[in-house]
């Protein structure tokens, strides 16, 4: 039997047999790009974890995990400054990183009092989703500090959620409006269990492997 002769004139396969044709639309490309982002944000800050847990040990390993995953997000993000907090479960602050740099410890926990009671950071744990703040200047959520030494319009606040439990809080900022949109929550949305994981990972290192150096 010879094969039969394709006919140009007919209709698609996919027309002839009653399947409707993948058309992908604008927020699944969105989707797809935020996934697509978070895997490469994931796999950046777990190779950062994997070469800290083999050339530094002790309590070292839980700071240096935490200054590489504010200047990764930083990065990714393309934010101007990062702020974190470490939460136990009675809400007692166990380590920070602030977006001002080194200060006072009395400085530092009136900063993080305030942010965690009146601001962005605190609202997210609360809320325990992720906060956007489009403008500063426009949100209540926001809280100005005195003597800040950076200009913040715009800010993203992550919680660090594993499972149920909340073991922090990331703050992310940028000088002008707008600047953090739905594409970048969702990649952190996709990254938020990864992050804390890699995270609670270094405590574990820090707290059993407290005196090596």
């Amino acid at each position: 039997m010879n094969p039969k002769t394709i006919n140009a004139q007919e209709p698609p396969i996919h027309n002839r047999l009653n399947v409707l044709a993948f058309k992908e639309n604008l927020e699944d490309r969105n989707l797809m790009i935020a996934a697509q982002a978070a895997l490469q944000l994931q796999t950046t800050l777990l190779k950062n974890s994997i070469s800290y847990a083999q050339s530094v040990s002790g309590s070292l390993i839980l700071k240096t995990t935490l200054k590489n995953t504010l200047e990764t997000l930083t990065k990714y993000t393309e934010a101007d400054e990062g702020s974190i907090f470490l939460i136990d479960e009675d809400g007692v602050i166990m380590e920070s990183i602030l977006a001002r740099g080194p200060v006072t410890r009395d400085l530092k926990d009136s900063v993080i009092s305030k942010v965690l009671d009146d601001g962005l950071a605190g609202w997210a744990l609360r809320h325990r989703q992720i906060g956007i703040i489009h403008d500063a200047i426009a949100d209540d959520r926001w809280v100005q500090l005195p003597n800040q030494p950076y200009t913040a319009r715009s800010a993203l606040a992550i919680p660090l959620m594993y499972g149920v439990d909340t073991i922090g809080i990331i703050t992310l900022t940028h000088s002008l409006p707008n600047h953090f949109d739905d594409a970048i929550a969702m990649m952190m949305q996709y990254s938020m269990e990864s992050i804390t994981a890699i995270i609670l990972n270094a405590q574990l290192h820090a707290q059993y492997r407290p005196l090596e150096v």
